[in-house]
């Protein structure tokens, strides 16, 4: 017994030093998982970078408002098995970049997509050694404070950002590089689409520059935060592995149940991949179907004009009343009413605006009350919310 003693007393002595080494371990792993975590945010503006200082985090390169374009596109129209090839299409009408660089947020039947200069955008990200296919690209909207109806200004890195919201949604969106005169922030209104007695002369104070740790929308198409959580843990593994096979046997298991996780992990990925097959398949079935869709809708883009006629004379007060004179011409459209009865400008504008079927509604001045002159421009069927009968 007096020789077994001390051999069991060094062994007690090495267990209680394996569980210090352990916590010791454990809350530096704990430390660098919440290092990792963190975001090193590069600032890209109009003529230089903003490095952030050496860090662990993932790396994200956030864009000032000038180097990018907003546009918000509906899709209603369009089945929904087509829509992502539809919207390939009208970016690619809309871009003016050689290559573009996008962020896609789908709202419900439509999209809201960041477009940039890709390879101006690229040449920056690879000047300060970071990788391309690595580092999310994240314009600076999708920082700032979301809003959920109205109109505001929002202040930027560079200039200032004027945003329309409608139920919580980002609707339009304009730059200007200093705060907007009472002419601009009505032009902006008025192309957001904002009925004209609805809009306002008076410009909002600007909001103060604040972000979020998190852009507000995930995007469809180029968002990396799986990789980036992918490459932190097969670094940490490793190392975790390292370090307790050294102090430790009872960790080392625990370090192989991690490494079969991930090995079943792995095995259902591949099982998935396998199963999208067929539908990747499908989906370029549906492409070249939505792509002789639009070479069909290319031959007859306005609505037939009886049938505009039509919704007009419908539209018309039944007080003898009458469409007097019709010229269409490439989906311009200038109509005389006439009436027994003074003629209301501002009526008929807001009446044939509101429709859905037309645009751009004006009225041309004339010296007779009881008659009337619009000039107006038919959308295409594709963006007719409500088809005429």
């Amino acid at each position: 017994m007096k020789i077994k003693f001390p051999a069991f007393r060094l062994g007690l002595q090495s267990r209680l030093a394996i569980r210090k080494h352990y916590k010791q371990l454990l809350d530096f792993l704990l430390g660098l998982q919440s290092r990792l975590a963190t975001t090193k945010r590069y600032k890209q503006l109009l003529n230089s970078v903003s490095v952030p200082e050496s860090g662990l985090g993932r790396s994200e390169w956030l864009l000032s408002r000038p180097l990018y374009r907003f546009a918000r596109f509906e899709l209603k129209a369009v089945p929904k098995p087509q829509r992502a090839r539809a919207l390939e299409l009208q970016i690619r009408q809309w871009a003016p970049f050689a290559r573009t660089g996008r962020y896609v947020l789908w709202d419900q039947e439509n999209a809201l997509v960041w477009a940039w200069d890709a390879d101006r955008v690229e040449s920056a990200i690879s000047a300060n050694q970071l990788k391309v296919k690595s580092t999310s690209v994240v314009p600076e909207t999708l920082l700032q404070p979301c809003q959920t109806q109205g109109v505001c200004v929002m202040t930027c890195m560079e200039g200032y950002e004027g945003q329309v919201w409608l139920d919580h949604a980002l609707t339009g969106s304009r730059w200007w590089p200093s705060p907007p005169g009472a002419g601009e922030w009505i032009n902006f209104q008025r192309d957001a689409g904002i009925l004209p007695e609805a809009q306002s002369s008076q410009v909002p104070q600007p909001l103060p520059l604040s972000w979020s740790e998190k852009p507000w929308g995930k995007s469809a198409a180029l968002d990396h935060s799986a990789m980036y959580r992918g490459q932190g843990e097969q670094w940490i593994v490793p190392v975790a592995g390292l370090c307790l096979f050294i102090f430790s046997m009872w960790y080392g298991m625990q370090l192989i149940k991690l490494r079969v996780a991930i090995n079943e992990r792995t095995a259902e990925y591949q099982a998935l991949s396998q199963r999208a097959e067929p539908v990747m398949a499908a989906r370029g079935q549906a492409l070249e179907t939505l792509n002789r869709i639009k070479q069909l809708q290319a031959i007859d883009r306005y609505p037939d004009q009886i049938s505009l006629m039509g919704k007009v004379a419908e539209s018309l007060p039944k007080d003898g009343t009458y469409l007097k004179e019709w010229e269409f011409v490439n989906g311009k459209l200038k109509m005389l009413i006439a009436s027994p009865n003074k003629l209301a400008s501002s009526h008929y504008i807001k009446l044939f605006q509101s429709s859905g079927i037309f645009k751009n509604v004006r009225a041309a001045p004339t010296n007779d009350a009881t008659s009337l002159t619009l000039n107006m421009e038919t959308l295409p069927q594709a963006e007719i919310r409500f088809a005429p009968e």
